[in-house]
């Protein structure tokens, strides 16, 4: 009974506390100057965890390992270089390059002009060709007969062809004599009366005497 009574005065003490403040405050807690600086590290100390700081970890770098390779007692040969030898191209020679000179000049003769001169009265010499040799012959007129000359003049002096020899036989006709017949029966000044291409066309044109 006695407990009713506290409680009852104890009810009405807050009512009429409520009564005439109108609002129960709340109280307000102040922290000290200690605890707000700890609670200020707390906080810092949260953010720092919360996020965290990625650290670059940089890739390690392979470096590779040389083996150094020991000097060899053994000398290098060195190496020759072969030069080559530079071919030099031999021209074969033609037909007409394998010929005598005597007989390419023939062949560049004018047999034509050559069977004119034979015919030709030279005043120096006295005589035309055709006045001491017959060209339709072999027979003897005054000097011999010039038909097929150059078969025979190629049995005529060893080591001399047709050509060599009938040219011989006109510049210095002294050098050879056929038997029987005299030397100096032929004019020796041929050479100074034709020029050496007028007695290569002779020659030419003795040649087609066949």
């Amino acid at each position: 009974m006695v407990r009713h009574r506290y409680l009852i005065a104890a009810y009405l003490g807050i009512s009429l506390l409520f009564s005439a403040c109108g609002t129960i405050a709340t109280p307000e807690w102040i922290p000290s100057t200690q605890t707000a600086a700890a609670v200020a590290l707390a906080n810092q100390t949260a953010t720092r965890t919360a996020v965290p700081t990625q650290t670059a970890t940089a890739a390690p770098t392979h470096t590779p390992t040389v083996t150094p390779i020991p000097p060899s007692n053994t000398p290098i040969p060195a190496t020759e270089t072969e030069t080559p030898t530079p071919t030099v191209a031999t021209a074969t020679p033609t037909a007409e390059e394998a010929q005598p000179v005597e007989e390419l000049l023939v062949r560049l003769a004018d047999p034509a002009n050559g069977e004119t001169l034979f015919n030709m009265f030279q005043p120096a010499a006295s005589f035309a060709c055709a006045t001491c040799h017959r060209a339709d012959s072999e027979d003897r007129l005054i000097g011999p007969g010039l038909l097929n000359i150059g078969t025979r003049a190629e049995t005529r002096v060893e080591g001399q062809n047709a050509i060599e020899y009938i040219y011989t036989s006109i510049v210095e006709p002294s050098t050879y004599v056929v038997d029987t017949f005299p030397d100096g029966l032929m004019p020796q000044t041929w050479a100074q009366i034709y020029s050496e291409d007028e007695i290569y066309d002779i020659i030419a044109y003795l040649m087609t005497l066949r």
